[in-house]
């Protein structure tokens, strides 16, 4: 089965869906694609639709939201969900910007209430199948090295170097606190207001998984490192001390490490070339 009938096929459920909750067409204007995955806007109505070929991530996506909403984080309002094959889920378009340190009161904001979705809960195993989180950082680690290097994108040295400075870190990870993690927290995925400096919403809860708040943070201050400070401000629980920053850093090098892969399988070579110089 080819891409191009694959996302035919995705498409078509998308225009299933679109009739079943508004009763009309709409032209469709696709965001994202991939062959087993798809982002589509309904320009008219303004409802974005996702649909995945796996309907379980897009289930889990939609009860995430749900879990979300009902302690007060704000999330686009959901239209419904069908669990297909494909599955599809539509929820109404929110207008704004990404997050960035530019809204420091959004940022404050931001981590209010990133904390109230950590305080949902989680607990291993983590994704790598382990029960700890310093043996878990420590498989992810090797398997984006390994990934790199059959990649020839850092050269031996810059590989022992990377190595040895997790391997030094490593003692930090022993007793990191462990919550439900966003999981993809890009800066895209969390939408404001730059004229009222507040949060619309948090967006694509896909990737929920347990983990450490840190690396949440880690990953929506990767290219903007000044908006740390406001997050962990309306973070509380979190001091910003040596340690914290270390963590941090550790956590933006593994992000770097993992994005360079899933970009160029992906053929976002530029975006690659990007997180390979931040890394060096």
């Amino acid at each position: 089965m080819d891409n191009e009938f694959v996302n035919q096929d995705l498409e078509l459920a998308v225009k299933r869906t679109l009739v079943h909750i508004s009763g009309s067409e709409d032209t469709l204007k696709p965001l994202y694609l991939q062959p087993d995955r798809a982002i589509f806007l309904a320009e008219n109505l303004h409802i974005i639709l996702k649909v995945y070929l796996a309907g379980k991530t897009l289930q889990r996506e939609y009860d995430i939201a749900q879990k979300a909403a009902s302690i007060g984080v704000p999330i686009p309002k959901m239209l419904g969900f069908e669990a297909g094959p494909p599955a599809v889920l539509a929820m109404e378009q929110v207008i704004g910007q990404p997050l960035s340190s530019r809204n420091p009161f959004a940022a404050k904001e931001a981590g209010k209430y990133l904390q109230r979705f950590h305080n949902i809960g989680a607990h291993p195993p983590f994704s790598g199948g382990q029960q700890q989180w310093d043996a878990f950082i420590s498989w992810w680690e090797n398997e984006e090295i390994e990934k790199v290097r059959r990649l020839d994108v850092l050269d031996p040295l810059q590989i022992s170097e990377l190595q040895e400075h997790f391997d030094h870190l490593q003692p930090l990870l022993v007793q990191r606190p462990i919550v439900l993690l966003h999981g993809d927290l890009q800066t895209a995925h969390i939408l404001v207001d730059p004229q009222t400096e507040k949060v619309l919403a948090f967006l694509d809860f896909a990737d929920v998984q347990p983990g450490d708040p840190l690396l949440d943070i880690a990953v929506v201050t990767l290219w903007d490192h000044a908006l740390t400070d406001f997050l962990l401000e309306g973070y509380s629980g979190i001091a910003n001390n040596e340690e914290t920053q270390q963590l941090l850093s550790l956590y933006r090098l593994l992000r770097h490490l993992g994005e360079i892969p899933w970009l160029l399988e992906r053929g976002f070579n530029a975006l690659a070339a990007r997180n390979i110089t931040a890394l060096k």
